[in-house]
């Protein structure tokens, strides 16, 4: 008992600078799509520390990113899956410790949690289902635990957050959720805001909760753009960031901004880039009044975005309200109608369904 405990001692992160420094090092190249210089730093900390949780966790992440947008069918989603349950499996034992309790619970929190996300994004919820009793536990652990690890502030945010502002937003889940504890919108953009100064692990995902927070919640597409630039800034090279900016500078009329991170991506040519590209060209050639190729290039959208499942809805809707506008000045009301609905299937985002405009000044317009 008392070999393991030291063992656990050994390896915590939190008393040792120079591993948080390593898998400092080895999220901000990962985010920015540097995976040799990525691999070479968690491959640093797996030597120094191979039975914590943290090396398999950011192999998982790697992967994760290398392979961006991943979907079930990728080989690779079952590696990132089997690195975040050894994640998961070395976390349990660290929580029976007191030494290594805080890195314990994390791990074993977001282990799973990035599980969860990987098969939301990906449609699967019946795949999330397994693991969010162990999250909420985790999480109201983790409410008692922020001041002692900083990164606990990011799920404790976004608990706060999320627990007010999804039933608000979806009514029907109302009584579901009624058991749970109860949270507040204005803390948990506080707690959000203090973790992308104040932590490691989760700093860039604090950032883009952020952003997603000001685009689905609070409607404040000005505010969206201020974090979606800062993330493009301190990660020019994740194609995901350039493609959450270039839709919030499109739908901002900020074209020629836009434009200059189109151009950016010239040298990309992976198709989740090319399809980055086509949405952008159809969203300028219809405001230059160029329909027909507008037209072209918003069908090429929906086509390649389809190939990506519903990571990629957000793209395809675009695709498809373009069509209906299309349409619309066509003189063709019928399917300009019916590709709405196309659209409205796919995203709840107000400024992309049309129901809400932003100029911008960053002023809203019903």
């Amino acid at each position: 008992m008392y070999g393991s405990s030291l063992l656990f001692s050994q390896s915590a992160y939190l008393d040792k600078p120079d591993l948080m420094a390593y898998a400092d090092s080895c999220l901000a190249n990962l985010y920015n799509f540097s995976f040799q210089e990525a691999r070479h730093y968690q491959q640093i900390l797996d030597r120094q520390t191979p039975e914590h949780p943290a090396p398999a966790f950011l192999e998982a992440m790697i992967i994760y990113w290398e392979h961006f947008p991943m979907t079930p069918d990728d080989q690779a989603s079952k590696r990132f899956i089997q690195l975040m349950e050894l994640s998961v499996k070395r976390a349990l034992p660290m929580v029976e410790h007191k030494n290594t309790y805080l890195e314990g619970v994390f791990f074993d929190l977001f282990g799973r949690a990035f599980q969860a996300m990987f098969w939301a994004d990906n449609g699967k919820f019946g795949k999330v289902l397994p693991n969010l009793g162990p999250m909420y536990s985790r999480t109201k652990e983790g409410f008692k635990l922020k001041d002692q690890f900083n990164e606990f502030y990011f799920s404790s945010g976004l608990y706060n957050y999320h627990i007010e502002a999804y039933p608000e937003a979806h009514p029907v889940y109302k009584p579901m959720l009624a058991f749970m504890q109860s949270g507040n919108l204005k803390l948990g953009l506080q707690q959000l805001n203090y973790a992308i100064e104040h932590t490691t692990f989760l700093k860039v995902e604090s950032l883009m909760f952020m952003s997603l927070i000001q685009l689905q919640y609070e409607n404040d597409l000005k505010t969206t753009q201020i974090y979606a630039e800062r993330l493009h800034r301190l990660y020019p090279l994740n194609i995901y960031y350039q493609g959450h900016l270039v839709i919030i500078l499109l739908h901002r009329h900020l074209y020629e901004q836009a434009k200059e991170v189109v151009r950016s991506m010239a040298r990309q040519e992976d198709d989740y880039s090319e399809m980055i590209r086509l949405m952008a060209d159809g969203y300028l050639f219809e405001v230059a009044g160029n329909n027909k190729d507008a037209r072209k290039k918003y069908r090429s959208t929906i086509e390649l975005a389809d190939s990506f499942g519903p990571i990629a809805d957000i793209f395809k809707a675009i695709g498809y309200m373009g069509l209906s506008r299309l349409n619309e000045e066509r003189g063709q009301p019928g399917e300009a109608r019916r590709q709405a609905r196309k659209a409205e299937h796919l995203t709840h985002y107000l400024f992309i369904l049309g129901h809400q405009d932003q100029d911008s000044s960053g002023q809203m317009d019903p």
